[in-house]
């Protein structure tokens, strides 16, 4: 039903559209904002929101890239500042500004959080060393990891781990 009304919308309007595989429409980039307003306005009638990257959730998307990155991705000397403004098509200082205000943490201290988690994981697995982990998650060396984790949980890897075992 939804996915008629909006091709019906689209081609009543004349805008070329295509439906990629996760379900998100890729319009044209030189359609006018005028236009858009217009199929908003319309499809909004039948309950259908049009997001564009002025009213998405920037903050989300962060957050979901990159646990992506530390979880699927290799991170090993990847610039989280780089790497999430080539992805998400803004600067790193707006990004850096609106998660900040939004979440009342870095992106950073975020970044660290999630690496910390993967690290709680791998350090259960007995076949997988400090040092290979903290090369793999991008840390500096083994006492960075082992500082960086001691900063976050409160508690050394070793005192972690007796206390998972338990």
């Amino acid at each position: 039903m939804v996915n008629e009304v909006f091709q019906k919308t689209m081609v009543a309007a004349g805008v070329d559209f295509e439906i990629l595989q996760d379900g998100t429409v890729k319009l044209p980039k030189n359609l006018s904002v005028e236009k858009l307003k217009s199929i908003s306005v319309e499809l909004e009638g039948f309950g259908i929101k049009i997001q564009t990257k002025e009213n998405r959730d920037i903050v989300e998307e962060i957050k979901i890239y990159i646990k992506k990155m530390v979880y699927e991705g290799d991170i090993r000397n990847v610039k989280i500042s780089e790497s999430l403004s080539n992805q998400l098509g803004f600067s790193y200082p707006y990004l850096s500004n609106l998660f900040s205000s939004k979440t009342f943490t870095s992106i950073e201290n975020f970044y660290i959080l999630v690496r910390i988690e993967k690290v709680k994981e791998l350090v259960l697995l007995d076949n997988t060393s400090l040092s290979e982990i903290a090369h793999d998650l991008n840390f500096s060396s083994v006492p960075h990891l082992s500082n960086q984790f001691k900063k976050v949980t409160g508690l050394t890897i070793t005192q972690y781990l007796k206390f998972r075992k338990k």
